[in-house]
């Protein structure tokens, strides 16, 4: 079965962080709640059972990290350290594939080697959502031309042939995809798909077809970039006949271009071996996924608050220290320099890194992250 991060009851410890973050779950495509992937919203709980009457308004309490995260039971607020919650990068998938009738043999392949595709990803333990763009088989045509796909479980949701998604895992978007046309079904399909995108995801196109695309990479590239800032940094891989080779119907040229312009994985299809072509696309995913840059907000003890204001945080980025300052949001970052910012400065639930700091992250083999935190006490009513 699939072993998916998101599906866990539990938190999930990954090797390349100290500390574990819950995964989400939902349906990717009837909400964007908690599009960027996280959890762990402050808690406000029950006072410790102090009169009321006497309950104290909420304040800061500067007492030095590293203290008690429980206190002592006697409504006396503590500071407490939260170390972890450095994972790796969640991964957004879109497949892309031709359903021209020369294509039989190589829609096969993608039904027969998507589940163990994913599940490499998943084992890597990255939190993936799996997207298909293409057709569902045909019941009026005959098998030996019909080039539709249903996945099976367990990545499929056991629809077939019909209707196989699985949220929030996997969603398959119906599109007839035409020999020249996967790359302009992925524009005009966009307000389909797009809430299955997370903000801090890494982000890859997979396009497997046996013709050529009449837009070229330059618009696509363009055009797909305008469409939300998160894009930036995406990767296409192409699956593509790179010579006239009998199965070919044209070199994929534009696809090749494009897997160049984004550092792409470029297989050819003239050669017939799906399988090893499933593991280099499965390896691009999780070599090229790096650290995330958006962690979960520390969970509060019970009974307790914790003061935004009083949050600090410190990296250790391959043995390095590193002391990122909070900033007043994404605009607020300092050029060239290390800091973070709230998703919310009123009800924060993320804390997210400032583009040098990310990219510090993102190239870091490994990570600690700790958050110091003041408390404070919840009062009555």
């Amino acid at each position: 079965m699939l072993r998916h991060p998101a599906l866990a009851s539990t938190s999930l410890c990954f090797v390349l962080a100290c500390g574990c973050a819950v995964q989400p779950s939902g349906s990717p495509l009837s909400s964007a709640t908690a599009a960027d992937g996280t959890t762990g919203a402050p808690v406000q709980g029950d006072d410790d059972g102090d009169d009321s009457s006497t309950a104290m308004p909420e304040q800061r309490l500067d007492l030095p990290p590293g203290g008690s995260s429980s206190g002592e039971g006697d409504g006396t607020c503590v500071s407490f350290s939260d170390q972890g919650g450095v994972t790796r990068k969640p991964a957004d998938i879109i497949f892309v594939v031709d359903n021209s009738p020369s294509m039989l043999d190589e829609t096969h392949a993608v039904r027969d080697h998507l589940n163990a595709f994913s599940q490499q990803i998943i084992d890597a333990q990255i939190d993936i959502r799996v997207l298909l763009l293409t057709a569902y088989p045909n019941p009026d045509a005959a098998p030996e031309v019909d080039t539709g796909i249903c996945i099976e479980p367990p990545l499929g949701g056991g629809g077939c042939p019909t209707h196989d998604s699985n949220f929030p895992i996997f969603a398959h978007v119906q599109q007839i995809i035409g020999s020249e046309h996967a790359l302009s079904k992925v524009l005009s399909t966009h307000e389909t798909w797009k809430p299955m995108m997370r903000p801090d995801s890494s982000k890859h196109i997979i396009v497997i077809s046996d013709d050529d695309s009449f837009m070229t990479a330059e618009d696509f590239d363009a055009q797909f970039l305008a469409l939300d800032p998160s894009y930036a940094g995406y990767h296409f891989d192409a699956i593509v006949s790179t010579s006239l080779c009998p199965e070919a119907g044209a070199i994929g040229e534009h696809y090749i271009t494009l897997a160049g312009m984004t550092d792409g994985v470029i297989g050819d299809l003239c050669q017939q071996e799906f399988q090893p072509l499933f593991d280099q696309l499965s390896t691009a995913v999780t070599e090229g996924t790096g650290l995330s840059c958006v962690w979960s907000m520390p969970m509060a003890p019970e009974g307790k608050s914790i003061d935004p204001e009083s949050v600090e945080v410190s990296l250790e980025l391959d043995g390095a220290p590193l002391y990122p300052v909070r900033v007043d949001g994404a605009e607020g970052c300092p050029p060239g320099g290390h800091g973070w910012y709230y998703d919310d400065p009123d009800h924060p639930s993320t804390l997210w890194a400032c583009p040098t700091t990310c990219d510090a992250l993102e190239t870091a083999m490994s990570a600690e992250l700790e958050i110091d935190v003041g408390c404070a006490f919840v009062p009555a009513g």
